[in-house]
């Protein structure tokens, strides 16, 4: 417990800001008076154009980092997405292909066999599903399926590819 010098009030930590400096690790006023005291300063900065300004040159140039930040992230993300379809031209057609099959909104098409004669032949997932599915499979590029994480068997059918999903996504922990 700790009093707040501004309001008087004994509070427990949990109801103070962190701060390093100060003895106890605590700033000295409670959140809720640190809150009052934030909006009080704004609404007397907004007042004066000379601090105006500054904020908006401040936001534009923050903006601006923000975009270039995301600019050179597009580019590493773009030179990975590259090598990864140089790696595995098989999953980019299958993809390509399935992108004209229905779906649920928000669902993902999960191939089971990346051979040209099951490009259309998925199973849809939900997001979740999906990416928990994908953690107990590993991909055997030669014979273009997945294998069983544990077992190494070669899910060479869809009914047993779903089996195992499903088996998955039901009795294993997230």
């Amino acid at each position: 417990m700790k009093i707040c010098f501004k309001c008087n009030q004994e509070k427990p930590y949990s109801e103070y800001y962190k701060h390093k400096q100060m003895g106890d690790g605590y700033l000295g006023k409670c959140k809720e008076c640190a809150k009052k005291d934030a909006a009080i300063q704004l609404e007397k900065n907004l007042k004066d154009p000379v601090w105006v300004e500054k904020e908006a040159i401040r936001t534009r140039e923050k903006g601006r980092r923000i975009k270039r930040d995301r600019s050179a992230y597009a580019d590493v993300k773009r030179s990975i997405d590259k090598i990864y379809q140089n790696n595995y031209p098989e999953k980019r057609k299958a993809h390509t292909v399935a992108q004209r099959l229905p779906k649920t909104k928000g669902n993902h098409l999960h191939h089971w066999s990346y051979n040209q004669e099951h490009y259309k032949d998925v199973i849809e997932l939900s997001t979740r599903e999906h990416f928990k599915a994908h953690r107990f499979l590993i991909y055997d590029q030669e014979r273009l399926m997945y294998r069983r994480i544990d077992t190494m068997e070669l899910l060479d059918t869809k009914d047993k590819h779903e089996a195992y999903i499903r088996d998955c996504i039901d009795n294993k922990p997230d």
